[in-house]
């Protein structure tokens, strides 16, 4: 036994002393033509060139390191000089002097050519003078935005975004020079790929319920960020030289994406995110609430009876149906608003050769609201194809097509949350005070009674004002609104240089093209009897419907002449524009009372 250990003692002593031989110290110095270099890298390579050790020469040029295995090689680098590499060996001083890296050029030529913008007019890059600022989308890259709006905000100076409302698909406010305006409409102009980019007026401000603009469909819900490759905003009146009166309150002018020559390449991203209400008003809750009615009715006239309300009863003998539905503390904040959640789908095949290129975008986008029921499905995709038949003509086409399933809350179901009672309940409860038992439906209040004082069966009259408002939840999942719309935008373009083909030639170009748009959309919404708290119509079940389509032509042609001056101080632009848009539509409403259930 102590042989065994005397012998696994001995070669424990032989392993040492071959590592120790292995690892040992170097030292060295690194200079150049003028002495020492300060903070020259020195690093230990082996035979995969993986570092294993490294350190720095100190201010004199001066290193000291301990090296793992003498068959490594010993590698020094520094900027500006060439790299220095040796097998270390059994060498333990190394003196290395670098040698210059640097390079000379005989000579070197500069040439330049004139950056010009679009949006019309050619005007070199620095010369610009009017007052425009650009947006490129790349630097968004990963975030996710619903809207070319939402991506705006904050992004331009001056350009005032405001939300009409916080429903799904709602629009925005775009204020870019004010609220003042000639043509009665102060929203800056929209453009995509050089077309005027709007929906039909009558589609677009008209409110199915309230007749004004604050649920008004937004146009850029049309465009999916994805397809965007930079943004270009005119603030000033020189938006009005290329696009008329219509450009008076600015210019936003969208450029898309287009196909680039090389390999076919798919790409596919998915984005996720979330949302939820601000925190806000904070509300009494049930038993609060109830002594605050109290001795409101009471105080007055220090009225016990003006305060004697079923609804606001402490005692479950005097009725017990009215008992178990007005006891309960409510969150009704709580119970409309969820987290509001929203998935972004989107694919795009893009690729081609020396004489065409092309790019397909598809998107998805699925979105749930902050308040409950309310969902939006939006489909979009995208064509864009470049056919180049020489240097002088190039076809282009474009073709554009969106689909969104809006389903809303036929109102205001928070603006309901907040003047909701807390102390009612949601469901309804059976008159069994001992056993209370949920019928299953939602509770609706009685009707109102006709007079002051209790009347068995009604609500009462003090109360008019919260039998009006409703059940929230009830409202939110038995009522609804629904808004679909289809959009079809096919274009196409030819342009073709008559005179020069390039930037610093003179050249007389012309281009041309035609669009088309198809629009349509539907809103339906339903209101249940069960809900229908309004005396004229109680037990009548309502509905409403609206149906608007249009067709748009639209044929431009361009024809711009940039000459070349011997003088470079001297520069002409000449833009000559032809367009003419016809179009036709039609709009159609109904509405019903009395309808029977099931229909809808």
């Amino acid at each position: 036994m102590n042989k065994i250990k005397i012998l696994l003692l001995m070669i424990a002593c032989l392993i040492t002393g071959v590592t120790m031989a292995q690892q040992r110290r170097i030292s060295g110095t690194v200079s150049d033509d003028f002495g020492g270099i300060m903070m020259a890298n020195v690093t230990e390579v082996d035979a995969n060139n993986r570092i294993v050790s490294a350190t720095t020469t100190d201010m004199n040029g001066n290193f000291t390191m301990t090296i793992k295995n003498p068959k490594n090689k010993l590698k020094i680098t520094y900027m500006g000089f060439q790299n220095h590499v040796e097998v270390i060996g059994n060498k333990s001083v190394f003196k290395v002097k670098m040698k210059d890296a640097s390079r000379t050029l005989d000579n070197v030529t500069v040439t330049h050519k004139r950056k010009i913008i679009s949006n019309g007019l050619s005007i070199p890059e620095r010369e610009i003078s009017v007052a425009r600022q650009k947006f490129n989308m790349d630097e968004m890259q990963g975030l996710s935005f619903e809207s070319v709006d939402e991506a705006l905000q904050g992004k331009i100076a001056g350009l005032d975004i405001v939300a009409n409302s916080g429903n799904l698909g709602a629009g925005t406010t775009m204020r870019l020079r004010g609220t003042t305006t000639f043509n009665g409409n102060p929203e800056p102009l929209i453009v995509v790929d050089g077309h005027i980019f709007e929906l039909p007026d009558n589609a677009q401000n008209f409110d199915f319920e309230n007749l004004d603009n604050e649920e008004q469909f937004s146009t850029l819900l049309q465009v999916n960020p994805e397809d965007i490759a930079e943004i270009e905003v005119l603030k000033d009146a020189s938006a009005t030289a290329i696009w008329g009166s219509k450009g008076a309150n600015g210019v936003l002018s969208i450029k898309t994406r287009r196909g680039s020559r090389g390999k076919t390449r798919v790409n596919f991203s998915y984005r996720f995110s979330g949302n939820w209400q601000g925190q806000g008003m904070r509300m009494l809750d049930g038993d609060g609430y109830t002594m605050m009615l109290k001795e409101a009715y009471f105080n007055p006239n220090q009225d016990p009876n003006a305060s004697n309300m079923l609804e606001l009863d402490y005692l479950r003998d005097r009725n017990g149906y009215i008992y178990n539905n007005y006891s309960r503390n409510t969150d009704w904040i709580d119970a409309v608003t969820q987290f509001g959640q929203a998935h972004n789908y989107y694919v795009t095949l893009t690729g081609g050769g020396e004489k065409a290129t092309f790019r397909i975008g598809v998107g998805y986008d699925k979105e749930s609201g902050t308040i409950i029921k309310q969902n939006l499905d939006r489909f979009t995709t995208r064509l864009a194809l470049d056919y180049f038949v020489s240097d002088r003509i190039k076809f282009s086409s474009n073709f554009s097509l969106s689909f969104t399933d809006n389903h809303k809350n036929y109102d205001d179901i928070l603006a309901r949350a907040y003047k909701a009672m807390p102390n009612m309940s949601i469901y309804e409860y059976n008159g069994d005070v001992d056993n209370p038992q949920l019928t299953g439906n939602f509770f609706n209040m009685l009707p109102l009674a006709t007079a002051s004082g209790h009347q068995p069966g009604y609500t009462s009259s003090s109360l008019r004002d919260m039998y009006e408002n409703g059940n929230p939840v009830a409202v939110a999942n038995l009522a609804w609104k629904r808004e679909q719309s289809f959009n079809i935008t096919p274009q196409f373009s030819v342009e073709y240089k008559f005179l020069g083909k390039e930037d610093d030639q003179t050249q007389l170009n012309y281009t041309g093209d035609v669009q088309m748009q198809i629009y349509n959309t539907s809103d339906n919404s339903y209101f249940p009897a069960a809900l229908t708290n309004n005396k004229w119509y109680d037990g009548i079940n309502s509905a409403s419907n609206r149906e608007y389509k249009s067709m748009q032509f639209t044929t431009r042609h361009d024809l711009a002449f940039y000459p070349k001056f011997n003088n470079e101080d001297h520069a002409l632009s000449a833009l000559f524009r032809f367009e003419l848009t016809s179009g036709t539509s039609n709009d159609q409403s109904l509405s019903s009372r009395g309808i029977p259930s099931g229909l809808t």
